[in-house]
């Protein structure tokens, strides 16, 4: 048979064949995930050689390229076939991009943002934390590391010079661009959320997260942070994770980050 002939044949098979299996879609190489199929689109990700994403059963050709339709942290992601290889799922290939949990992250100080002394002790916290507090900074976010640390900055601003608290309130700030900035730190009682700052951590992802998730290097930071927290004592085994709204009268993290962490370990409403 010829080229164009065998190509609609094979393409016939492979959707029989996906459409009655869990199948992933793992990536040849390094490749964008889009939030529609074609370059046009926005990058919601990068999708690492060897990770793998739930294919969603349905193949679409934009420009004569074949796009995979892939579920990506709960929502809808497409990836140009060209890069991807498909098999039957099983629990270690069904995973979103590296979860980025082993051993402890590198945190930017105090002194290398160039943070603002508090304006009085604050004081530590009673007991090691329970519970991880998941916030968003409800603003623009930032991609590189200036102009994190001038975010990060703006908000210990604000809480200073507005709210009049002695101290950016968060425990830990976290960018797009994968650089985690330390707040008030894993000892210290915060400001994050309101009648909870002593039996938990605030940790904020800077950015506003009502319509998209925070990117994968954010993702990877914060779920580092956690790890780290724990495997140090500095978070019990057991605690609870929950998102601002869960104990508040507000939106934060945002719409689609608060669905993305009900999925994770340890959630709790």
């Amino acid at each position: 048979m010829n080229v164009l002939v065998r190509f609609f044949f094979l393409f016939y098979i492979y959707q029989i064949n996906y459409s009655n299996a869990e199948e992933c879609a793992c990536a040849t190489g390094n490749v964008h995930i889009r939030s529609g199929a074609g370059v046009s689109h926005a990058i919601l990700g990068t999708l690492p050689t060897d990770s793998c994403l739930a294919f969603k059963g349905h193949l679409t050709t934009v420009s004569g390229t074949h796009w995979a339709h892939v579920d990506y942290h709960g929502q809808d992601g497409w990836i140009s076939a060209t890069y991807l290889t498909f098999r039957t799922c099983s629990l270690s290939t069904a995973h979103t991009p590296s979860s980025g949990t082993s051993g402890c992250p590198s945190i930017v100080s105090r002194s290398e943002w160039h943070a603002r002394p508090p304006k009085h002790p604050i004081g530590p916290l009673p007991a090691v934390p329970g519970n991880v507090y998941i916030h968003h900074g409800a603003t623009p976010g930032c991609h590189n590391k200036a102009e994190c640390i001038r975010l990060v900055q703006s908000y210990q601003n604000y809480h200073m010079d507005t709210h009049g608290w002695p101290d950016i309130g968060y425990s830990f700030i976290v960018g797009e661009d994968g650089n985690i900035y330390e707040g008030r730190g894993w000892n210290e009682i915060g400001a994050h959320t309101y009648g909870h700052n002593y039996d938990g951590l605030g940790f904020c992802v800077m950015g506003d997260f009502t319509s998209h998730v925070p990117n994968d290097l954010a993702i990877n930071a914060l779920k580092s942070l956690i790890a780290c927290g724990v495997n140090s004592g500095r978070i019990t085994q057991n605690y609870v994770l929950k998102g601002h709204r869960d104990v508040g009268q507000t939106s934060c993290p945002g719409d689609k980050f608060y669905a993305l962490i009900q999925t994770w370990p340890h959630y709790h409403h």
